[in-house]
């Protein structure tokens, strides 16, 4: 299998790294086949969604530190920020589509929208789809769609873009398999969707499940009775998984030193955050640090 390069600086994309001005970059897709730059075995990250449709590919994919196998008929969802490189074995075929957040609150304006789809939450352990030959036949028509609104100059394109994306986009959400207990405790899902949701904007603030209760309007024991059922962990467990993958993130990218990351997760000693990382992760930050900037065999 061919190496994950962990470079000292993660490259970041700030606008579609295939094509467009920083000024107008509000949608993009692209074939796979046929360009230099694929597959990119290198960690680099986005400012905006992307999604890796490989109805033919083979090999490796690294999304936030975990590996996941790439087959045929995969489509990975990465969100902006997070940290990811892949390599084929053979040679990828399908589609790139990036789409910034500010197009993609055009199709769902409201926050609580955004959390129905589990495989753009940035705390789901499912950031691919598996298709069927069959699920892959039925979909591939709608990007066939996209790609032919994209590639004109008609009026009102991205109105049809956007359409054609919604529908895409939700045809998957069914696909989705989310893990737990989830489609049969609803109220108790909704309830653990908002409090991810309160991570993602308060992570680095709020420093108690107390603090995300009382925002979510209930008690402390509801709340962790809610994430219990529907994930298996704690609250607590949560809130720590992400403050873990931002100091991953973080480390991953070497301009920063080990108490710089420390400072900025709000860690105030600069060795309980070690050992709060070495007790989670099993290795120190230095550790970490080190194994990933090299290749990954």
């Amino acid at each position: 299998m061919k190496a994950i390069n962990f470079p000292d600086d993660t490259p970041n994309f700030e606008v579609s790294d295939f094509g467009g001005g920083a000024d107008a970059f509000v949608f993009d897709l692209v074939k796979l086949e046929g360009r230099n730059e694929i597959p990119r075995p290198f960690l680099h990250r986005h400012s905006y969604y992307h999604i890796l449709w490989m109805s033919q590919a083979r090999g490796n994919h690294v999304l936030d530190f975990d590996n996941y196998e790439i087959r045929p008929n995969s489509v990975f969802f990465i969100s902006p920020g997070q940290i990811h490189g892949w390599t084929s074995e053979i040679d990828a075929s399908g589609y790139a589509i990036n789409f910034s957040p500010e197009f993609f609150l055009q199709i769902f304006p409201r926050i609580e929208e955004l959390a129905d789809f589990p495989f753009f939450h940035i705390a789901n352990t499912d950031p691919v789809l598996y298709l069927t030959p069959q699920q892959h036949e039925e979909l591939f028509p709608l990007l066939m769609e996209i790609e032919k609104e994209y590639a004109g100059d008609q009026r009102w394109r991205y109105d049809v873009v956007r359409s054609f994306l919604q529908i895409l986009l939700t045809r998957m959400r069914r696909l989705h398999r989310p893990h737990g207990a989830e489609s049969g405790l609803p109220r108790s899902y909704s309830l653990t969707k908002r409090f991810k949701l309160l991570i993602e904007e308060h992570y680095l603030e709020f420093g108690s499940v107390q603090d995300y209760a009382q925002r979510l309007f209930v008690t402390d024991r509801k709340l962790n009775e809610a994430v219990k059922s529907t994930t298996g962990k704690t609250a607590t467990q949560l809130i720590h998984e992400r403050i873990l993958m931002e100091a991953k993130r973080l480390l991953a990218q070497s301009e920063l030193s080990i108490a710089e990351i420390s400072y900025r997760l709000n860690f105030d000693d600069f060795a309980y955050f070690c050992r709060f990382f070495k007790k989670n992760v099993q290795m120190t930050p230095g550790e970490f640090k080190k194994k990933f900037s090299a290749p990954l065999a």
